[in-house]
């Protein structure tokens, strides 16, 4: 009898299970799920963009983009409807990054590495004053991540001590809230306050 098991179990060598449907390539199964291949909305979509801080009479109505590039704390490049646009922050000051060696300013590579970690790569909403542009060329905005008072750039920035109040008229609006929040990150020693006295 175990002569007759053994004849019939040659015919298994060689498969795995009782599988008999053709060879195995090797390859998973298809899957009938389709792939989700869209991005995550962005929340940034979401928001009405006349409900963001801008001056009382903007030279240009709100335009959202992505931070493609940091130059230094106050400076930066959005990919724009417009192409690549080098924006200056309005209202602040940050030190300067020396870029072709090792004379930076006192806080000037701690204050671009804080706009790299909070807005590079992602998406900003750019606002305006009276005047969109200065003598270099430079898109001048206000930038935001959001509507709240923390998602305002140039607050940040003062609030945590990386950046100093830089009034240029006629863009003016918020200097009287910059200078407060300057005067509180000064009052605690934070950042280039602490740091660079």
């Amino acid at each position: 009898m175990s002569q007759w098991l053994w004849v019939l179990c040659l015919g298994c060598v060689g498969k795995e299970g009782n599988d008999t449907s053709g060879p195995d390539t090797g390859d998973p199964p298809e899957s009938t799920e389709p792939l989700d291949t869209a991005e995550p909305p962005d929340p940034l979509d979401e928001i009405d963009p006349s409900t963001l801080p801008a001056g009382a009479s903007p030279c240009r109505a709100p335009v959202k983009g992505r931070v493609v590039e940091v130059i230094d704390g106050d400076t930066v490049k959005v990919e724009t409807g417009r192409g690549v646009e080098r924006v200056r922050l309005i209202g602040i000051d940050t030190p300067e990054v020396d870029h072709s060696g090792p004379d930076d300013d006192c806080f000037g590579e701690e204050a671009k590495a804080f706009v790299t970690a909070t807005i590079n790569n992602k998406s900003v909403w750019l606002t305006f004053d009276q005047e969109c542009e200065d003598a270099y060329d430079r898109t001048l905005a206000y930038l935001h991540r959001g509507t709240e008072d923390n998602d305002f750039i140039q607050r940040l920035l003062l609030q945590g001590g990386w950046a100093t109040v830089f009034r240029v008229a006629p863009n003016v609006t918020f200097h009287e809230t910059f200078l407060s929040d300057a005067a509180t990150a000064s009052a605690s020693d934070l950042g280039l306050w602490g740091e660079c006295s």
